[in-house]
């Protein structure tokens, strides 16, 4: 039976055993950095990088949001903050229905997801690291091993080797030089690249069903179907490599480098004694140069000698400014930067003025609201790009498959709940039963399940 992904791309199973993103030593994949882009990082500079990921090669924007994220500790700190509140949710798999076929899909989505085979707190991790870059791609490795198709591994995969179609600007593709056309589409005469001079191998997608359109960029390659979980978390609308937070960031990050190198040479200026050497009129070069020398090892060795004809004084800096202007700006920028990856600063840093509990409640709703939609749209991810294959791969396609959600912390006391609606249900309304058990995080039992009964009444009852 043929099996289409959910982009209506056809699925070769034999393409699944191999890894189509894997690094490679002296290939176009390759693990080291060697352009460090935020070395020497300017206003013009960071222009430049920005726009170069527009007009379609997003290589040195990628690699400078990496960068950020290693020598920027606020920007570390909430980004870190964000993944984890999504990566702690519980992950719960409702079937599509109480059919048979639906329960049994629902039961292999289960045992792989949460019968421990895959680590998916780390792999959620992963792909949530499209939130600062507005997209990741993990790759599935598959297990044929048994009789049944398995994820033996999710792997993330450096967003450096992956560009968007020059197209539509959505279209994920992998850097590659070996030619891995999609199975059904062979690949097309070269034509020649915008912007490029010669004549180059492109991959299309033009033709395959559901109208995915690939890109015409040299050395690349669609994604192969049903082979990555590709997470898309757009800040704003738009093209999803201008979603990613760390482009918003990237100028709070450029400013606050600039303040920090003045505040150090600030504090390395005033946050000494000034020195002062003394010599005395018939005092030779060769003294003027040992006590010049003896005044500058104070400053770093704290110890010196000079001749007794000589002295040295030692007088309080004046300071011309403030170093609170430093600490200000830098304490504003990175509260700009909570703001953008939180919603909010209350749960980062306390002002100075300090704050009410009631204002910290309500930035902490705000905060929520943000963690629900990442969920929503992880468990969106999740359920396209994961459960859909395990269920193909094993069972066949299916009209509806099982829904996959990351639950949310309930706010409400579970028993307050139970409480309320045993009585309104004694009282005679009607309440589903399904929605009690979605309520509470609980499966729909499954033929020959046990089932909880009401403990007997006492005679006093």
């Amino acid at each position: 039976m043929k099996l289409y992904d959910a982009y209506g791309r056809p699925v070769d199973t034999e393409m699944l055993r191999a890894e189509q993103a894997a690094p490679t030593m002296a290939g176009i994949r390759n693990i080291y950095s060697v352009m460090h882009p935020s070395a020497g990082l300017t206003p013009e500079r960071l222009t430049s990088i920005l726009r170069e990921a527009e007009f379609g090669d997003p290589f040195l924007y990628l690699e400078l949001a990496e960068e950020m994220e290693e020598k920027d500790l606020h920007y570390l700190a909430v980004l870190e903050t964000r993944k984890e509140a999504v990566a702690g949710l519980e992950l719960i798999v409702r079937a599509a229905s109480s059919s048979a076929d639906d329960q049994r899909a629902a039961a292999i989505v289960r045992e792989v997801l949460l019968g421990g085979v895959l680590t998916m707190d780390s792999a959620i991790m992963d792909m949530l690291d499209a939130i600062g870059k507005g997209f990741s791609a993990t790759e599935i490795i598959w297990d044929r091993s048994g009789r049944q198709w398995y994820p033996r591994e999710l792997k993330w995969r450096d967003p450096r080797w992956f560009m968007f179609d020059w197209i539509s600007g959505e279209e994920l593709l992998v850097r590659t030089l070996k030619e891995q056309p999609l199975s059904g589409a062979s690949p097309k005469a070269p034509r020649k690249a915008p912007g490029l001079d010669s004549e180059t191998p492109h991959f299309s997608g033009d033709g395959l069903a559901g109208g995915v359109r690939g890109g015409i960029q040299p050395m690349t390659a669609p994604l192969l179907p049903f082979k990555f979980i590709t997470h898309f978390s757009k800040a704003k609308a738009g093209l999803p490599i201008r979603g990613g937070l760390a482009r918003a960031a990237g100028w709070a990050y450029l400013f606050k480098n600039y303040i920090l190198k003045d505040w150090v040479t600030f504090t390395e200026v005033f946050g000494q004694p000034l020195r002062v050497g003394k010599y005395h009129p018939g005092a030779t070069e060769i003294d003027k140069q040992t006590l010049l020398q003896a005044v500058a090892s104070i400053g770093t060795d704290a110890a010196a000698i000079i001749p007794e004809s000589m002295m040295i004084e030692f007088t309080e800096a004046r300071q011309s400014g403030s170093s609170e202007l430093y600490r200000s700006f830098c304490e504003y920028l990175d509260a700009q930067v909570s703001k953008a990856v939180l919603g909010q600063t209350l749960t980062t840093e306390m002002p100075a003025r300090g704050g009410s509990r009631g204002a910290a409640e309500v930035h902490n709703t705000v905060r929520r609201d943000i963690l629900a939609a990442d969920a929503r749209r992880l468990g969106e991810t999740l359920g396209r790009d994961l459960v859909r294959p395990i269920v193909d791969l094993n069972l066949g396609p299916q009209r509806q498959y099982p829904k996959l959600a990351l639950g949310l912390p309930d706010d409400q006391n579970v028993k307050e709940f139970a409480d309320i609606v045993a009585e309104l249900a004694d009282r005679g309304l009607r309440v589903a039963q399904k929605s009690v058990l979605d309520k509470l995080g609980l499966p729909e039992p499954s033929p020959g399940d046990t089932i909880l009964t009401p403990a007997a009444r006492t005679a006093a009852d």
